[in-house]
C-alpha cells in the first residue's frame, strides 16, 4: 500500500470513527447543526422528551435517541439556532419529519384550508388506509412509518373524521369509522358510518351527549375554564372531547333538554341502534381521565398552516393505562345520567348568562 493509499484507509477510518461515535451520541452532523451548549439547553426545555412520540432519551430512562430540530430553516425575526425555533425530536420521528409525505401525496384532495387544521402526519394515516384500510386504532399506529401512540393516532383519526365539520369549504369527510367493527378507514371503505349513530351503550351515549354539548358550549363562547369547573374535567380533555363531537356529530337535537331521549323522536334502541364494540368504548372512555397536571403541549410542531392549540395536543401512552372516569358496569348508570342532566342544566345556564 502506498503512503496515499494509507493516508486515504486512515481519513476514511477517522471519519468513520467519528461517525459511530456522533450517532452513538444522538448528535448526527447530517441532522443538528447547534452548538452542544444549545443542544443541552433544548433537552432540558423539553425534558428529555420527543415532541412528536413522547419517548425519554437515557437521561429519563427512556431508550431514544434524541435530535434538535430546526423548525424552520430561514425563520422570521430570529436566529436559526434561537431557542424559539428549536424543537426536541427522536430519530426516528425526526427521520420522518425530514422524508415525510407532502399533500400532494395524499390519495384523496387536501386544500389549503384543509392544511390549517392538518399535521403532516395525517398525510401518513391517509395514505396507509388507502393502502391497508379499513383497520383498528392500533393496527394503524404499529403500521405508520412514524411513531405515534394509539390514542394520538385516535386523535389525529377524529381530526380527519371531522374535518367537514371545521373546514366551511369541505363538503365531506376524509376518514370515517365503521360502527359494527370499529375499523377506521377513507369514506368508500367504510360501509356503516359511525357519523350520527346513538350508540346502545350507555356509558358511550352519555360521552357522546356530553361532547356535543360542550362543543356547542365552547362554541357560543362559554369560557373553557367554567366548562372543566362544572364538568369535572380537565383542560385537555375539553380540546378532545371538540375533536370526537366534530367527527361522530352526535344528533343532540334528538335529545330533550336534560339527556333523556324524546318520546316523540327518540329512536327504538333495540330495533335500529348497531351495537358498538366493548373495547372501543372502554378505550375512549380512558380519555376522559386524563390527569389535570399533565402538559397541554408536548411543545412546538411544524403545521402547513396557522398553528393551532388543539394541534398541539397529542395524548402520551399513559392515557391508556388510567382508569375510566365512570365507573363501567351498569350500578352507576342512573347517578352518571343524573350528573349529565346537572351538567348539561349548568353549561346552559352558563350559556345564557353569556
Amino acid at each position: 500500500m502506498t503512503d496515499s493509499e494509507s493516508r486515504s484507509h486512515d481519513d476514511a477510518s477517522t471519519e468513520s470513527t467519528k461517525k459511530s461515535a456522533a450517532e452513538k451520541n444522538g448528535h448526527c452532523e447530517c441532522h443538528e447543526t447547534v452548538d452542544p451548549e444549545t443542544r443541552e439547553d433544548v433537552l432540558a426545555k423539553y425534558k428529555h422528551r420527543c415532541q412528536s412520540c413522547g419517548r425519554c432519551g437515557p437521561e429519563k430512562g427512556g431508550l431514544a435517541t434524541l435530535h434538535v430540530h430546526h423548525i424552520e430553516r430561514d425563520p422570521d425575526g430570529m436566529d436559526e439556532h434561537d431557542m424559539e425555533n428549536l424543537s426536541l425530536l427522536c430519530r426516528a420521528c425526526h427521520s420522518w419529519l425530514h422524508q415525510q409525505s407532502t399533500p400532494d401525496d395524499s390519495p384523496v384532495e387536501i386544500t389549503d384550508e384543509d392544511r390549517s387544521v392538518l399535521l403532516p402526519q395525517d398525510i401518513e394515516i391517509l395514505r396507509f388506509l388507502a393502502a391497508n384500510g379499513p383497520l383498528r386504532t392500533g393496527e394503524i399506529a404499529s403500521g405508520l412509518p412514524l411513531e405515534l401512540s394509539v390514542s394520538a393516532v385516535r386523535e389525529r383519526l377524529w381530526v380527519l373524521m371531522g374535518l367537514d365539520n371545521r373546514v366551511e369549504s369541505r363538503d365531506q369527510q376524509l376518514v370515517d369509522k365503521d360502527v359494527e367493527t370499529g375499523e377506521w378507514g377513507l369514506t368508500e371503505q367504510i360501509e356503516n358510518s359511525a357519523r350520527g349513530h346513538i350508540p346502545d351503550d350507555q356509558q358511550l351515549l352519555l360521552q357522546r351527549m356530553e361532547d356535543e354539548q360542550v362543543r356547542q358550549a365552547l362554541e357560543r363562547g362559554c369560557d373553557r375554564s367554567a366548562v372543566t369547573d362544572v364538568l369535572g374535567i380537565s383542560r385537555r380533555t375539553t380540546f378532545n372531547k371538540v375533536k370526537r363531537a366534530y367527527a361522530y356529530d352526535f344528533p343532540l337535537d334528538a335529545f330533550s333538554r336534560g339527556g333523556r331521549p324524546s318520546e316523540e323522536t327518540g329512536p327504538d334502541q333495540n330495533a335500529t341502534a348497531d351495537e358498538t364494540p366493548a373495547d372501543e368504548s372502554d378505550e375512549q372512555q380512558r380519555l376522559d381521565a386524563v390527569a389535570e397536571g399533565e402538559d397541554e403541549s408536548l411543545g412546538r410542531t411544524e403545521t402547513w398552516g396557522t398553528p393551532k392549540s388543539e394541534s398541539t395536543v397529542q395524548s402520551a401512552d399513559v392515557n391508556e393505562q388510567r382508569t375510566d372516569r365512570v365507573a363501567s358496569d351498569g350500578s352507576g348508570g342512573n347517578e352518571l345520567r343524573e350528573h349529565l342532566r346537572r351538567a348539561i342544566d349548568a353549561l346552559q345556564e352558563v350559556d345564557e348568562a353569556l
